[in-house]
């Protein structure tokens, strides 16, 4: 599994290349580090110059748009079966955006824990069209990534990555945005 394994700066560079060619299939799963994991979604799509959906974001839009007040009474009531669908639908239409010359990355899944939603399920097939990265906070188990260390994400045989730390002596990542409002 060590092969799976690579810092953020390796991590850019395997993708840029494999945005140059086109597979069956161009899911990429990618486990971050929870401390930084939505900061390194954006960087990814930066560096892939990629369209980046924030996944809590727009499905909270999502939510806002079809009855929020609805929504909050039925989360109240444990009733998440609403949610799930609007989310399936949406995502729909975020499968629709994955296009050959402009890779996808997907970030930010707090929600699809919440939910229950394999993201990556939803947009395996669209992965034809071109570069898809669904990319969490979590872990690799085989090729699945776990988001959180529980919620599985699968993609039949898609490449599977998890982001380590750069060795000693390499320059330091940027400090985050958090810890930049806290000093």
């Amino acid at each position: 599994m060590t092969d799976h394994r690579l810092t953020l700066t390796q991590l850019f560079d395997l993708l840029r290349e494999r945005a140059t060619h086109h597979h069956a299939r161009n899911l990429v799963l990618v486990a971050l580090p929870l401390e930084t994991a939505h900061h390194d979604a954006r960087r990814i799509a930066e560096a892939l110059d990629a369209e980046y959906v924030d996944f809590d974001c727009e499905l909270l839009a999502q939510f806002e748009a079809d009855g929020w007040d609805d929504h909050v009474a039925l989360e109240r009531k444990g009733t998440l079966s609403i949610g799930q669908m609007l989310a399936r639908d949406w995502l729909a239409e975020v499968a629709g955006r994955v296009a050959p010359r402009r890779p996808l990355v997907v970030g930010n899944l707090n929600l699809a824990v919440r939910y229950g939603i394999d993201v990556a399920q939803a947009l395996y097939d669209a992965s034809e069209r071109g570069l898809c990265v669904v990319a969490a906070g979590g872990s690799i188990q085989g090729q699945t990534l776990l988001i959180h260390g529980c919620l599985p994400q699968t993609g039949a045989g898609s490449a599977a990555y998890e982001v380590v730390p750069a060795p000693d002596g390499a320059p330091p990542e940027p400090p985050g945005v958090v810890q930049d409002r806290l000093l």
